[in-house]
């Protein structure tokens, strides 16, 4: 019997190793380590990022932690005024674009949007900057809507992209180059979903990946977000998002969407989600 029990606590040893953590590598966690401390010096550095007055400072921090080749500050003119795009765009083969916004919703008293825009943006300095993928990072200005969401009001920095405004740089949807936007990622209480209004290959491709990892990845339904205009003009573009953030999503768009609230555990499975991603669609490049 002591043999037995002996096996049994082997066995039983090895079994969270093959839960939802297979597949997510060394690399991912130290990823997601960096994404998380990037966050919270965004944070700490620019609290305020509303588009057309902070974002421009943010914007100029958040290029300066990209590696110097390749990266480009790309100013438009948009309603709330002079907006800022960055783009880092080094590596000469990439098979996507993995897109963040940086900005924070204006007028909410104490909102410094640690999940919703720096949780993500930290992750994709990260990536950027430790993981060598084959992609294009564009952080984006101005998602945020001052009131609600027309043609108008949020997502101008995403649509001034997806109408061809950064062609100079290589960023058209004649590339061919399909586009993953990542939103609210960082909570510790990690519920990834997809958008239903989503490119279904490219939801097809994140599905496949999520499943080799043991990310469960829920449906989010039509979500409003920045990969809205780029599906509009034509692009294979979708949504990855984390849309339960708090008791009933309360500390969505609060005081309460602090730094505290995230997790490098989350934002390492992310990481590694994106890299399987790729993968595959390097994979598919190639045929």
């Amino acid at each position: 019997m002591g043999r037995w029990r002996g096996l049994i606590l082997c066995v039983l040893s090895v079994v969270p190793l093959l839960g939802c953590d297979r597949g997510i590598t060394g690399r991912d966690r130290a990823v997601g380590e960096a994404a998380l401390a990037e966050a919270k010096a965004l944070v700490a550095a620019y609290p305020l990022r509303d588009a057309g007055r902070h974002s421009r400072e943010a914007a100029g921090w958040i290029a300066k932690r990209l590696p110097a080749e390749g990266t480009h500050m790309l100013p438009f003119d948009a309603p709330p005024g002079k907006l800022v795009n960055v783009l880092h765009a080094a590596h000469p083969a990439p098979v996507a674009i993995l897109a963040s916004h940086f900005d924070t919703k204006s007028d909410i008293p104490g909102f410094v949007g640690a999940n919703d825009g720096a949780s993500t943006t930290g992750l994709l300095i990260a990536l950027a900057r430790e993981a060598r993928l084959p992609v294009h990072y564009l952080f984006l200005d101005g998602e945020e809507c001052r009131v609600s969401y027309t043609a108008s009001d949020g997502l101008h920095g995403s649509w001034f992209a997806a109408r061809g405004g950064h062609r100079a740089q290589g960023l058209s949807k004649e590339s061919g180059l399909p586009v993953i936007v990542l939103d609210m990622l960082g909570d510790k209480d990690f519920t990834p979903a997809l958008a239903a209004n989503g490119s279904h290959t490219l939801n097809t491709v994140l599905r496949r990946a999520a499943e080799e990892l043991g990310i469960a990845l829920g449906d989010a339904g039509d979500v409003v977000d920045d990969h809205v205009p780029f599906v509009a003009e034509g692009w294979r573009a979708t949504d990855i998002i984390d849309f339960d953030y708090g008791p009933n999503n309360a500390w969505w768009h609060t005081a309460e969407d602090t730094p505290d609230k995230l997790s490098a555990e989350a934002l390492s499975q992310t990481a590694a989600l994106v890299r399987k991603a790729i993968t595959r669609l390097e994979k598919e490049h190639r045929q």
